[in-house]
């Protein structure tokens, strides 16, 4: 298309980009309506978990759609082409029977912020892209450093969420370990650890042996002892002692390491302590902050905010102990930082972080904290614990089903109980929570524990009430009678 041409198409539709003038905010406000009206429609939305179209069949929804039409449709067109089949067939995150991952629902406040970001469009890879957005993430760090309970030294840099600062975190203390720190040092973490722990090591090039899982205990606790006797080894095999990954919130169990005692026994040795508090980090703002105890000795800390703190995805934080532990990341770029000679009392946050290019995720955080202080926070973290424990109450009663252990966090695990066997019980339980997600009942998950397949609820949803349980625990059972029966009949 020649460049008259494509100047013709643009003038036709009214006026796509949002600036100053008045039909460029005008357009923006309709389309703002128009994309509200879609996710909050007038009428009730009754959706569901979610509205049971299978992958084929969502795929018929796009076939034949030119993703870049010679004429655009204008918004309005697109909204219908593509926005309202967008929300109809999304899994509902909001729905109280969408209860399958470390995926929440969303805090109205952090909404509302989304907006600003996206309308703005900061960029926070220099603070003449971000000059309020810079100064709002500092102001959000310092709280959250200050929460974790880390020293005046402390600071931070917001991340796509746990596994980027996991990643962060590992290349960090690989740097302050040395040159042979990737090549044959040692990463200690347990074997309930995120997964981003081992594939952060590979992508940093470490060894294929580098990262050693320590065993838990009954509850998915790394065990101290366990830790110790590992890192004697690695220092009779005279491997560098790179970092030690600890867990505040295993994904399965919600299982929180004995933080102090793996404390101690790092800074004796005098290794990096990180913490993936990805998932428990949600207790810094409720009345369990004492579950954490020992989180305030590491050296950092991930956290995650579109987890248990209801955040938009995507939302994350690394915490230093010592700010000065980011200059590996300081790469000079004489396009980006010239802040010492330009803007002199200006934080310069490209220096900390893997990414150039980032939002001003921080403002969605200080919007949610500050519209819902301390208390509202509480509040809504203590009622998704109480119907988890809830939900194991009525698992211990349900005759068909098994509790594998009593919950820590939001999730719980158990079992499908089979007259037919284990194996059995294990391909049922695949095929039910199909069956109820394709039905839109529920969006519950499956893991893997003790080399058995089991049910997992995860109750980020405060609205995941006891009632709500009671009737997706029934349809699972009744899902679970109805393949027995067929199986019987077959």
């Amino acid at each position: 298309m020649s460049v008259v041409a494509f100047h013709t198409v643009a003038q036709d539709q009214s006026d796509p980009i949002l600036g100053n003038s008045e039909a460029s905010r005008q357009a923006y406000r309709q389309a703002m309506m128009q994309a509200i009206h879609l996710v909050a429609p007038q009428t009730p939305f009754t959706q569901g978990a979610y509205s049971g179209a299978g992958a084929s069949a969502l795929q018929k929804l796009l076939d034949g759609l030119d993703p870049c039409p010679k004429v655009g449709t204008g918004v309005a067109a697109a909204l219908a082409d593509i926005g309202k089949p967008a929300v109809d067939h999304a899994l509902a995150v909001g729905d109280p029977s969408s209860m399958a991952h470390l995926h929440c629902p969303v805090a109205i406040p952090a909404l509302a912020a989304e907006v600003l970001i996206s309308a703005t469009n900061q960029s926070l890879d220099s603070w003449d892209q971000s000059p309020f957005a810079t100064m709002v993430e500092e102001h959000v760090l310092t709280y959250l450093t200050s929460l974790a309970g880390l020293p005046a030294t402390a600071s931070g840099n917001f991340t796509s969420g746990g596994s980027q600062s996991n990643m962060t975190a590992l290349h960090l203390a690989a740097e302050q370990c040395g040159e042979h720190a990737r090549s044959s040092g040692v990463i200690f973490t347990s074997d309930q650890a995120h997964f981003s722990i081992s594939k952060s090591a590979a992508i940093l090039g470490f060894s294929k042996d580098a990262v050693v899982k320590i065993p838990t205990d009954a509850e998915g606790r790394m065990r101290p002892e366990a830790l110790e006797t590992a890192i004697k080894q690695a220092k009779h095999q005279s491997r560098p002692l790179v970092a030690v990954a600890a867990t505040a919130g295993t994904t399965d169990l919600g299982a929180i390491d004995p933080l102090e005692d793996i404390a101690k026994i790092a800074d004796s040795e005098g290794i990096w302590l990180h913490v993936d508090a990805a998932y428990g980090g949600g207790l810094l703002f409720s009345r369990h902050r004492a579950r954490l105890n020992g989180l305030e000795k590491a050296r950092s800390i991930a956290l995650d905010f579109h987890k248990m703190l209801f955040q938009p995805i995507s939302c994350g934080a690394l915490l230093l102990a010592n700010a000065a532990d980011f200059a590996p990341l300081a790469t000079k770029a004489d396009y980006l930082n010239p802040e010492d000679a330009v803007f002199a009392d200006a934080p310069n946050l490209v220096e900390r972080s893997f990414q150039t290019t980032r939002r001003s995720d921080a403002l969605k955080v200080l919007m949610t904290l500050r519209a819902l202080g301390r208390d509202g926070l509480d509040a809504l973290i203590q009622q998704t614990l109480d119907n988890t424990q809830a939900a194991a109450k009525a698992i211990e009663a349900h005759p068909d089903l098994q509790l594998a252990r009593q919950p820590s966090l939001s999730t719980v695990l158990f079992r499908y109980v089979s007259p037919n066997g284990a194996e059995r019980a294990d391909a049922i339980t695949l095929k039910v929570r199909a069956s109820l997600f394709l039905k839109g009942t529920a969006a519950v998950a499956t893991t893997v524990l003790d080399g058995r397949i089991h049910f997992k609820l995860t109750l980020l949803n405060p609205r995941s009430t006891p009632d709500v349980v009671t009737h997706v625990l029934d349809a699972i059972g009744n899902a679970a009678r109805e393949l027995e029966t067929d199986h019987a009949r077959a």
